[in-house]
């Protein structure tokens, strides 16, 4: 059985929904390699048993094939604690016991496949800031081309999986498809907002989606 690379994005504490879709995928955990892409926490029912699990898989599978990317909520609780505000509802004491490991997490990973970002991604890497690794949707909604080597992000809600050609053109990713070379491909489908959570596994140069419904009630004019 050939080793495959699993990417999952947005769990934002959804723990049951990420445990099944970890079954669904057969994650082996002595080959295969695993990016999570943030937003572990925040607005689920259970942010602390999210990090729990991913800290269990990072010890199972080292860091060589265990990848945690920083996210704009891990990255939002990190400020708040450094400046001393007040922390948000969802975050208890026991996520805080992790707040040195989540400075630590990286903005972006990349293989010779592809590159992983939580949100966007520059040819450019001077305009990598912050703010486009973490916030970025500009190539999404079509006000920025991106023609680089393919990115693959969470952090914007949508039905389906959705790939942006270096022209713009916004069409469904669709399972089995070869992984293309250049473009956007992004995949956060909304489980905490009541759509479902995916994963992207990619297997000798083509990408498979699963996923699994969501079970919390759909929401709306949340932050994204």
């Amino acid at each position: 059985m050939s080793s495959k690379t699993i990417v999952m994005t947005d769990v934002h504490g959804c723990i049951r929904e990420f445990e099944k879709l970890l079954k669904l995928v057969h994650l082996n955990m002595d080959e295969d390699t695993f990016v999570f892409l943030g937003d572990a926490i925040d607005r689920g029912p259970d942010s602390w048993a999210v990090i729990e699990k991913l800290i269990a898989l990072k010890w199972e599978m080292g860091d060589d094939r265990f990848i945690w990317l920083m996210g704009n909520h891990e990255k939002r609780l990190v400020d708040k604690h450094r400046k001393k505000k007040k922390m948000p509802f969802y975050i208890s004491h026991d996520i805080l016991y992790y707040l040195p490991l989540m400075r630590k997490l990286p903005m972006h990973a990349e293989n010779d496949e592809c590159i992983f970002v939580h949100a966007g991604y520059s040819e450019n890497p001077k305009k990598n800031t912050n703010s486009l690794l973490l916030e970025d949707r500009s190539v999404l909604r079509r006000k920025r081309l991106y023609s680089g080597k393919i990115y693959i992000a969470g952090h914007s809600p949508i039905v389906d999986p959705l790939y942006v050609d270096p022209y713009g053109n916004i069409t469904k990713a669709e399972s089995g498809m070869d992984l293309p070379e250049h473009g956007a491909i992004f995949m956060d489908t909304g489980c905490v907002n009541g759509g479902k959570l995916t994963a992207l596994v990619i297997k000798e140069h083509r990408i498979y989606f699963y996923s699994v419904k969501s079970q919390q009630k759909p929401v709306t004019e949340q932050e994204q």
